[in-house]
Formats: C-alpha cells, sequence, structure tokens
C-alpha cells in the first residue's frame, strides 16, 4: 500500500498545465515556444494507445503547420475527401443516395479532412515539447488547488496566487509536491478535476441517445463500396456513421436508441455489461445489408458506449487565474468530428495570450478575450451539434413523425455542409476586441480570399524577392509568440512609389522602437513582380531579414486582388495566432 509524504520544498512555475492531451500539449508548446516557465503533468501513464479522438480539420492542419507539424501528422494520416449517403429502401436495403465533397471551403490549404490515432497526435505534440525542454509528468495527479482570494495579490503579476498538490501515483511512498503558480490551465478532459475543483457548472442538457463507436479492420470479403470515404448510413432503424480511418482501419458510430434499460440503475451510468463489440457488429451487420461489413475479433482495436451530451462550461475561467480549455469546457457528439479540433484551438488562442501577460507585454483584459472568443464558439458548436445530432439519428427522425412533429431536420449530409464554417474551422470569425478591430466583411464583395479582420489569414502563394522561391503565406504565420506586421507596399517603380515607402519606414521605424523586442515581425509584399528589383533595393526596416520580402507575381494569381487590396498597398496585423487583428 502507498503513503504519502510532504515534499520538503515547495516549487514555483508561471504556468502548470494539467491535462496532457491534444489541449494541454498545444498549451504547453505555444507557452515553452514563447520562453514561458511552464509544466504539464498528466495522470495517465502514457499516451492514448487507441481509439478517442481521430479527426483533424483543415483550420487545424494549418494550426499544426504554424508550428511546423503538418507533415508529421499527414505521413501516415489518411486523408477523406468524399462524404457519401446511403437510405433504406424496402426489399432492397441500404442504397447510395450520393456523394458529396466533403470540404466545400474555397480556400482551404488542405481540401481534406485527415484521420489519425489521437496517440499519434499526442506523440508528435508531445515530442516537439520535448524539444523545447520540456517533459510530460506522468502518472501525476493534483489532489488540492487553491485559489487566492486576495484581490491585491491576484492582480500582482508577479505573485504566485495558486497553490496545488500533486502526487506521483507510481511511487510506493509518493511525496505530494505543492506547486506555486502564476497561472493554471486545466486541460483534463470532460470530466475535469480542475473544473470541478473550482465549482465551474456546465451548462447544457444530455441527451437521451445512446452511441456506440468501434474501430475494427475489416476482412477481406468485405464489399461495401463506400469504406474509403466518410458513410452516413440510414438503415431501416438504426444510424451509423463511418469514418475510414489510418492503415486501413474504419471506425463505426452505431446508434443504440434511449438510455432507457441501458443505464445501472445503483451507479447512473451506462451499463457496460449489456454491449460488446461483437453486439455492435451484428447492429453493422443488418445495417449495411445487402453488403458485406465485418471483422475478427483480433481485428478489433477498440469500442466504447457513450451518452450525447451538449454542454458548455459557465466561464471558461477563474478570476483571470486559472483557464480551462478542450473538453474541460465544452462536450458534444463525436460525430461532427470536433472534439480534438476544436481542443488544440482553443489552446492555440490561449498561449500566447498566457505568455504575453507573463512577459508584462499585456495587461490582464487580454486574458478576459479567451472566453469572450473561445466561448461564443463553442455555443455555436453546440447549436450545431444538436441539430446534426438529430438529424443523424434514425430513431429520432421516426420518433418525430410517430408524434406528427413537422420540425425540419437535416439529413446528415446538409447539416454538415451547411455548418462547413463550424466544422473546417476555416472561416471562424472572432469578434471585435481589444486586440480584433471593428471592420466590416466583404467577403462577399470581393470573394473568398479578402484579407478580413477577425478571421484567419488565407493561404496564397507569394515569390521570395531573394531566390524566387514560392512560398506559402501561411508559412510566413509561424507560431513563434510574435505578431506579424504585413506591409503591403503597392508598386514600388516609380520615383513617387518610392517615396511613399520611405516615409512609410520612418512611421514604421518610430512604431517599432516603442515595441518591446522580439514582439513583432515585418513582411513585405510588393504588387507586382519586376526582374530589376532586388530585395536590397527595399529599406532595411521593410527587410529586417533577406526571407522577409516577397514579390506578387507567383503563376496562381495576384494576391492583391484575392485578398481585396488595391495598388496604394495596405497595412495588416496579424495576433500570434494567425487571426488579423487589424487592416
Amino acid at each position: 500500500m502507498s503513503s504519502t509524504v510532504e515534499s520538503s520544498t515547495p516549487s514555483k512555475v508561471d504556468v502548470l498545465v494539467i491535462g496532457a492531451g491534444p489541449a494541454g500539449l498545444t498549451c504547453a508548446l505555444g507557452l515553452a515556444k514563447a520562453g514561458v516557465n511552464v509544466r504539464i503533468v498528466d495522470h495517465s501513464p502514457t499516451k492514448v494507445q487507441s481509439g478517442h479522438a481521430d479527426g483533424v480539420m483543415p483550420r487545424t492542419i494549418e494550426v499544426l503547420q504554424s508550428h511546423g507539424l503538418a507533415d508529421a501528422l499527414l505521413k501516415d494520416a489518411n486523408q477523406v475527401y468524399t462524404i457519401s449517403n446511403y437510405n433504406y429502401e424496402a426489399d432492397v436495403g441500404i442504397k447510395c443516395a450520393g456523394r458529396v465533397t466533403m470540404i466545400n471551403e474555397p480556400t482551404a490549404r488542405y481540401p481534406f479532412a485527415a484521420t489519425q490515432n489521437q496517440g499519434v497526435m499526442e506523440g508528435i505534440l508531445g515530442d516537439a515539447l520535448l524539444k523545447e525542454g520540456a517533459v510530460i509528468e506522468r502518472p501525476v495527479r493534483p489532489t488540492a488547488i487553491d485559489l487566492s482570494t486576495d484581490e491585491n495579490e491576484l492582480k500582482d503579476p508577479d505573485a504566485y496566487p495558486i497553490k496545488v498538490r500533486v502526487k506521483k501515483l507510481n511511487e510506493e511512498e509518493a511525496a505530494e509536491e505543492l506547486v506555486h503558480a502564476k497561472y493554471v490551465v486545466g486541460a483534463d478532459g470532460a470530466h475535469s478535476w480542475v473544473r470541478r475543483a473550482l465549482n465551474v457548472p456546465m451548462e447544457g442538457e444530455q441527451t437521451a441517445h445512446v452511441w456506440a463507436a468501434i474501430d475494427f479492420t475489416p476482412t477481406p470479403d468485405s464489399n461495401f463500396p463506400d469504406w474509403r470515404n466518410i458513410a452516413t448510413v440510414n438503415a431501416k432503424d438504426v444510424g451509423i456513421m463511418l469514418i475510414p480511418r489510418e492503415g486501413g482501419k474504419i471506425r463505426l458510430y452505431v446508434e443504440l436508441g434511449s438510455e432507457d434499460g441501458l443505464v445501472n440503475a445503483e451507479s447512473g451510468r451506462l451499463d457496460s455489461a449489456q454491449f460488446s463489440p461483437d453486439r455492435l457488429l451484428e447492429i453493422a451487420k443488418k445495417a449495411f445489408a445487402p453488403f458485406v461489413l465485418k471483422t475478427t475479433p483480433e481485428n478489433v482495436e477498440w469500442w466504447t458506449v457513450y451518452v450525447i451530451g451538449q454542454r458548455v462550461a459557465s466561464t471558461f475561467s477563474v478570476k483571470d487565474r486559472v483557464f480551462i480549455a478542450g473538453d474541460a469546457c465544452h462536450t458534444h457528439s463525436p460525430k461532427g468530428g470536433q472534439g480534438m479540433n476544436v481542443s488544440i484551438n482553443d489552446a492555440h488562442n490561449l498561449a500566447w495570450k498566457l505568455a504575453y501577460t507573463i512577459r508584462g507585454w499585456a495587461g490582464t483584459s487580454l486574458l478576459d478575450t479567451y472566453e469572450f472568443e473561445r466561448r461564443s464558439f463553442a455555443l455555436e458548436l453546440i447549436a450545431f451539434d444538436k441539430w446534426f445530432a438529430e438529424g443523424f439519428s434514425a430513431k429520432a427522425r421516426a420518433k418525430l413523425i410517430a408524434e406528427g412533429n413537422n420540425v425540419d431536420l437535416p439529413g446528415p449530409l446538409e447539416a454538415f455542409r451547411a455548418f462547413s464554417s463550424v466544422t473546417t474551422g476555416i472561416r471562424i470569425r472572432y469578434a471585435p476586441s481589444i486586440i480584433t478591430a471593428t471592420a466590416p466583411d466583404k467577403t462577399d464583395e470581393n470573394g473568398p480570399y479578402t484579407l478580413t479582420v477577425g478571421k484567419r489569414l488565407p493561404p496564397q502563394v507569394v515569390l521570395r524577392v531573394a531566390d524566387r522561391r514560392p512560398v506559402n503565406v501561411q508559412d510566413l504565420c509561424l507560431s513563434n509568440g510574435r505578431f506579424k506586421l504585413f506591409v503591403f507596399t503597392g508598386d514600388v517603380l516609380s520615383a513617387d512609389d518610392i517615396q511613399s515607402l520611405n516615409k512609410l519606414t520612418t512611421d514604421l521605424d518610430a512604431l517599432l522602437s516603442e515595441l518591446p523586442k522580439g514582439l513583432l515581425e515585418v513582411f513585405s509584399i510588393i504588387k507586382a513582380k519586376d526582374d530589376a528589383i532586388t530585395y536590397m533595393d527595399v529599406p532595411q526596416t521593410l527587410r529586417p531579414h533577406w526571407t522577409s520580402i516577397h514579390f506578387d507575381g507567383h503563376a496562381s494569381g495576384p494576391v492583391y486582388d484575392a485578398y481585396g487590396i488595391n495598388r496604394e498597398g495596405a497595412l495588416v496585423v496579424f495576433r500570434p495566432d494567425g487571426i488579423s487583428g487589424n487592416f
């Protein structure tokens, strides 16, 4: 039997991240790259080995690319381009009703969803974190948290107002360490210890829909033709979604019905004794008829059952010192492929704001924008999820019809594509705040690539002046904790153009002199390609490095036109998370 002893020396840390899933790892990585003293702990002895989240949407791949990690993900991941829909017909069974492109966002740099084991994602992020000198501490569990109530201490940027006791779980005589932290991030999942310890309630509802998920490799005699596409199957009395996985595997989401009779009366939880892989596969066998889709016991990798919950935390922070991210602050159906994606983007939004506050580059009001931006998105996601989950459920549809309810529920394809801006993450737009200016959205007027305040930088290819190498502008917005100033110089061919550019440089020099070193990077894009121009012809401020200046001259088309910028040029500021803050 293990015992607990008190550690003699309390430790101090800028940020303690609790939970080493995708959200916690992304947050810790962003903080470490910004030079913040961060620790990350997790109660599990290892990363996820199988199952759990596995879909990575286009915007999330862009975020990974900003960390230099997209290639590592895509190397072995499956890429999904198409969704098919099968409906039941009497005396026939299921029959294909159509196929559509999964990603219909014209500005998607990655026009597909990548499917890969969550454990692989955790490994990629963990390896990147290790390169920054931070190690995941496992298995370590928090046992108590105390947040100061002293307002002066809470407002003191140099104070450590949070005390967290953590305990190693793999030692016979485990020392319980007392950690003093400036900030704590709870990224510890749907049953978040941090959230519960601080009495943050979840708002929303738990539906009565019970679903199962099962991962397996089909046998060679399986003949369902769309097994390498996402397939929605509306069988006679059950709904199933098929997700093609890496390595020739698939995942099935199987509708089991209401929770009546499926819940253990004593525990209040789903009665796992009523479920098994064999039962799930038997349901699928009937649903896929006349097609064959089967496997063998040794080829079943993972399975689970769950009740759909659609809830959002009442707040994403406590006293601007403790924050929750990912599943800790919002839960929803996994069928929309959003869990891991929203979690990573929560952390991507939060990390730089913590870093700036800790460095003294920003006041604590910056931290308020985390909840302002991400909770609003979570509520939008829940609205989609409710619509999507009800529309997907064959049993829910049948019940509404039997009751004479005329509510217009979408089919799975219609729901997914109608909320494409949510599901892909491509068209998310943050509302005006202290870091996002008020400006109109002119995408309807000028086209989908139009630069818009509050949205991410759309991909475009430019030519680097020094070596005429094609470069995607998104790859200039690395996740390195810095704001990016894009100087669209306009034309620089006449004496008047050069004079205007010199005046801009003078003004910019004055601005940069007032900013902390390392806060801002400058990139310049000249309107038209002219072989007579070299990068040395542009003032030094606009070319702090030879890789900083580019032509609008790639064969893909004029970047100025795509972005809605005229020949006079423009200055566009992008936040460290790649979102346009001002234009």
